[in-house]
């Protein structure tokens, strides 16, 4: 094993490498070096290590599990699972080596796996705050609002300071539609925290449905300043701008949105909507395509589909996506746009003038239509002219 030892590598490290050199098939050593490197953060000589026992096939349960961790802290968290995972099938149950698995399938997008592996840790009596957390995170990428905001409540029963947990709770209490309870711990997190990303999207998100824009613009652009990979931010920024009909920097936005988070099926029909609006028929379908691998049975991506085919000729099979897109939902919007698409081409303009109508119509909010919204938006263009 040959191994570039710089001056900053510890002195430990450096003489359990030097015994590798001369016993290579020692896996107790492997194991002692790699512990070694973990403590002193030596990712360089971890992977090294791994590397090392891998051409030799040396390996035991000890050994996933400093491995997983090692490539944890190398940010490989396909490697990282699988190890951890062997560790575990190995007979290791130390909640570390247990947590560090269920990080390294959250951060796969395994969210349901990630829960699993915590969920027997959340009912011991010392279980962690930062496994509680971690639990709390997955099951909100699983829409499990309620168990999650349970979760977290825990968290903060023990806690009341912990402000990654405060500002998850806002978040929660955002996706669960209560908007006043968001912008209140929301903001009380932001006065701990100002950059703190899930109060940031809880109260960007609240405020633009409460039409406080140029406030949720302001956070937003903030959000994706301090977190420029956060695809929830560029996506609601974009959505902002779209909402006020530029198209050119929504699209641009929504790119890194669909960069930073590919599995959201909202934000590639928004992107899909943009090419239908600018009448570019071929990148709404791309997008379109996009959102079906995601979710075949997506009613909104087949009445998508029978737009483009509208706008591109295919009239046989615009009528099959639409028959399929209102049987998955009667009140797809996407699907009644493309038959109004339809009853235009075929000269049957009253019918779809009364069509649209009926699209518009319908309430959008509480307090909102179809209607309202393209109103106030002709009120903005008037005054911005």
């Amino acid at each position: 094993m040959n191994h570039s030892v710089s001056n900053t590598t510890d002195a430990r490290l450096i003489r359990l490498l030097n015994f590798l050199q001369q016993d290579p098939d020692n896996l107790n050593l492997i194991n002692d070096a790699l512990a070694l490197s973990i403590d002193t953060n030596d990712t360089h000589h971890g992977l090294q290590l791994i590397e090392h026992a891998q051409a030799r096939q040396l390996h035991n349960a000890e050994f996933y599990a400093k491995a997983a961790h090692v490539l944890l802290m190398s940010g490989d968290y396909q490697n990282a699972a699988i190890y951890g995972n062997q560790a575990l099938l190995k007979g290791i149950d130390h909640p570390a080596v247990v947590f560090n698995t269920a990080y390294a399938q959250f951060y796969n997008h395994k969210y349901k796996q990630c829960t699993e592996l915590l969920a027997p840790l959340t009912h011991q009596a010392d279980c962690t705050l930062i496994t509680l957390l971690l639990y709390a995170r997955a099951l909100h990428h699983q829409e499990r609002i309620e168990e999650a905001q349970q979760a977290i409540q825990i968290v903060l029963d023990k806690d009341p300071r912990y402000v990654e947990a405060k500002g998850l709770l806002a978040l929660l209490h955002y996706d669960a539609d209560n908007n006043s309870a968001a912008l209140t711990l929301g903001y009380e997190t932001l006065h701990d925290n100002p950059d703190q990303l899930d109060a940031l999207l809880a109260c960007s998100a609240a405020e633009f449905e409460q039409d406080n824009i140029e406030v949720a613009r302001r956070l937003y652009t903030h959000t994706v300043e301090v977190h420029p990979h956060c695809g929830r931010a560029w996506s609601g920024l974009a959505q902002i701008e779209f909402n006020e009909l530029d198209f050119s920097s929504a699209e641009a936005h929504l790119h890194l949105a669909v960069k930073y988070m590919p599995n959201h099926i909202g934000t590639w029909h928004v992107l899909a909507w943009i090419y239908i609006l600018n009448n570019n028929s071929h990148a709404a379908r791309e997008a379109l395509n996009q959102s079906y691998d995601i979710d075949h049975n997506f009613g909104e991506t087949h009445g998508g589909f029978a737009v483009v085919d509208v706008m591109d000729g295919y009239y046989d099979r615009a009528q099959k996506h639409i028959k399929r897109a209102l049987r998955l939902d009667a009140q797809g919007m996407a699907a009644q746009y493309a038959q109004m698409l339809m009853l235009q081409q075929s000269g049957q303009t009253q019918a779809a003038e009364s069509l649209m109508n009926q699209i518009l119509s319908r309430p959008v909010s509480d307090v909102l239509t179809g209607h309202d919204l393209v109103a106030r938006q002709l009120k903005r263009l008037k005054t911005q002219s």
